[in-house]
């Protein structure tokens, strides 16, 4: 039987390996699925595609598609296992599941953009649970009247932990810089919707103007102190009433192994020797034990004053020739005792 001290110890094995895969696990929770784009923008009366890649060969669970309006709970738009099945109110023509040639694709294809398609699209795989993309926030932008373009700087190599970094944002449009209100969002899970975090003032930007146009820089500096910084940055232009936004900037860290992992590798690799080293040292005076009780013959070792040990063999003889009525207790004697030095 085990004892109560191994019993613990491989309780505590068995913890430290749940939590470290745990850990494994929710650092990789949206793997299984993607969703490349975060945002897009588009005129009332355009077609737009969402993109969303069912990840891994082996990758059969189906995916459904998610409408979440700001302030409203997400609807299924469709699910899709072999053959999509849509819900009532988001039949074709309107919404579509377009497979690509290649396997894994699941791309939502909205035509004739309205309005109140303006919405986050997250693209979900279900198999013991749902687990979701990052969502795509579609940015409905107008009719076109308004004369506005906004213009991003290109994404940025991940950062390390502590940098700073300067967004830069360029707008064109045949309105006065006064006549514009500059935001900058920033959209990252588990948000549903970006975020307002920067509103730009009057003096915020440098403009040069043209004969009809009028071009504004924007700049905004952000200390990327930790993954809460991170995600995708838009700058974004309130005008008549609408938004126009660019095409985005993202942000990641660089990537770094956990502590807690180490910590916990590191743990379970110590709880395994001192396991391991228990059971040996168990085995061996198991086997001791066992050995010394079938021994036929007693060997002690007795030290002298020059420090040599001694080795007395005791040979026991068992005297069995019968002496009448006289045999004495003493019959069975030591017959031979042999000194040797041990080498």
């Amino acid at each position: 039987m085990p004892s109560t001290d191994l019993i613990l110890k491989m309780m505590i094995l068995m913890w430290i390996t749940v939590m470290l895969f745990n850990k494994i696990a929710d650092s990789a929770q949206t793997k299984g699925i993607s969703q490349p784009n975060s945002m897009i923008s588009a005129d009332v009366g355009d077609n737009v595609i969402l993109h969303c890649f069912r990840l891994g060969e082996e990758n059969t669970n189906s995916v459904v598609w998610y409408k979440q309006k700001v302030g409203h709970e997400p609807w299924v738009i469709v699910t899709v296992q072999h053959e999509p099945k849509y819900e009532n109110e988001f039949k074709p023509p309107k919404f579509n599941i377009e497979k690509e040639k290649e396997k894994g694709s699941f791309h939502l294809k909205i035509a004739n953009v309205e309005p109140s398609d303006e919405a986050t699209y997250y693209c979900g795989l279900r198999d013991f649970l749902t687990r979701f993309g990052n969502g795509t926030f579609l940015a409905v932008t107008g009719d076109g009247d308004v004369k506005v373009s906004v213009l991003q700087s290109s994404a940025l190599n991940s950062v390390p932990a502590g940098a700073s970094v300067t967004l830069q944002c360029s707008v064109l449009s045949e309105s006065r810089a006064a006549d514009l209100q500059v935001l900058w969002f920033r959209a990252a899970p588990p948000q549903s919707h970006p975020q307002i975090i920067y509103t730009h003032h009057s003096s915020s930007h440098q403009c040069e103007s043209g004969s009809s146009t009028h071009t504004c820089v924007y700049n905004f500096s952000k200390n990327i102190l930790s993954l809460n910084d991170t995600g995708t940055y838009y700058c974004a232009v309130a005008v008549c009433g609408k938004i126009i936004f660019g095409n985005g900037t993202r942000i990641k860290l660089k990537e770094s192994v956990d502590p807690v992992v180490i910590f916990l590798a590191v743990a379970l690799g110590v709880c395994m020797v001192v396991i391991f080293a228990h059971v040996v040292s168990c085995k061996e005076r198991s086997c001791e034990y066992c050995s010394g009780r079938s021994q036929d013959s007693m060997v002690k070792k007795i030290p002298n004053q020059s420090r040599d040990a001694v080795e007395l063999n005791f040979a026991a003889s068992h005297v069995n020739k019968k002496r009448g009525k006289k045999e004495r207790a003493h019959d069975n004697v030591y017959t031979e005792v042999m000194y040797s030095p041990l080498s």
